[in-house]
């Protein structure tokens, strides 16, 4: 579900030392950026180029270089080579390394501020809907080192609408991403693994609420990443599982994918892992989805 609003801490606004460097045109760029990271399906994530990004806000390419080189907005338009690392805090003690945003090929910027807040939110959810009812029971402290997040919210300054919010939790993929049974990631008979994203996979998306564009955008990113064989088959794994909020399950998915797989160049993809059972999976899909269409054309 999209959310409304996100949350805004002044003292956070008025007191963060990279903020505190910007002019005051800076700030007001940097406001419309966060917006536009709130309405992604991969919270606090743009996956543009930044001239795109420039062009959506109103303002120069050089203003927004200069918002990221005060260490504002994050990310670049070529790779991210560090990543984002968050270490949760209980008491005086440090729990264990998440990667929120692991090293990747962009374009890709984010607020890791936004990014953080969503990964708490969404945590939390999942122990206060899936739980025993017990309000006194401890919260869960992340285990896994390379977890990565949902649709994150950061950027200097700017809180998640939804790190307070307990309700609305996103699906984690079942296991490791990787780790599935049987991962369809051939194409339905005359089509390619591209065609068929956009063909199958993003009508999916959108008859369970997921706006078309970001759709898209979202499966582009992963054909950019991971090949469209490889995003055919997480999309094709999201499908068969039948999450809550796909959105959030293949942003999740994906991150585990680039944090865990082997370096390799963009658009390369993964080896299809059984071509007779990816097969089978995809056309079944595909039938269905035209006897849904059948349906309503009676």
């Amino acid at each position: 579900m999209k959310r409304p609003s996100f949350q805004f801490y002044p003292g956070d606004w008025t007191g963060n030392s990279n903020l505190r460097r910007c002019t005051h045109a800076e700030k007001g760029a940097w406001l419309d950026v966060m917006c536009l990271m709130h309405d992604q399906e991969e919270y606090g994530i743009l996956r543009w180029p930044l001239k795109e990004i420039a062009q959506a806000v109103g303002c120069p390419v050089s203003l927004l270089k200069s918002i990221a080189a005060k260490g504002v907005m994050k990310g670049d338009d070529k790779r991210v080579e560090e990543g984002f690392v968050y270490t949760p805090r209980s008491g005086r003690k440090d729990g264990e390394p998440i990667t929120l945003v692991a090293p990747q090929d962009g374009p890709i910027w984010y607020s890791s501020r936004m990014v953080k807040d969503e990964y708490v939110r969404t945590i939390r959810g999942e122990g206060s809907r899936f739980g025993d009812g017990n309000d006194d029971a401890p919260k869960k402290t992340p285990k896994a080192a390379n977890k990565p997040s949902p649709k994150p919210p950061f950027g200097d300054g700017s809180s998640s609408s939804s790190s307070s919010s307990p309700s609305g939790s996103s699906e984690e993929p079942s296991g490791s991403p990787d780790a599935a049974a049987s991962k369809p990631d051939a194409s339905p008979s005359g089509l390619t693994p591209n065609e068929s994203l956009f063909q199958v996979a993003v009508p999916w998306l959108v008859a369970r609420g997921m706006k078309d564009g970001n759709a898209r955008s979202l499966l582009g990113g992963a054909v950019k990443q991971l090949g469209a064989p490889g995003a055919w088959e997480l999309a094709s794994e999201c499908m068969r599982t039948e999450v809550m909020e796909p959105g959030a399950w293949l942003s999740q998915a994906l991150n585990a994918r680039i944090a865990s797989g082997p370096n390799r160049r963009p658009g390369s993809g993964m080896p299809p892992a059984d071509p007779a059972a990816i097969n089978a999976e995809a056309k079944r899909m595909l039938q269905a989805r035209r006897n849904q269409q059948e349906v309503i054309d009676v």
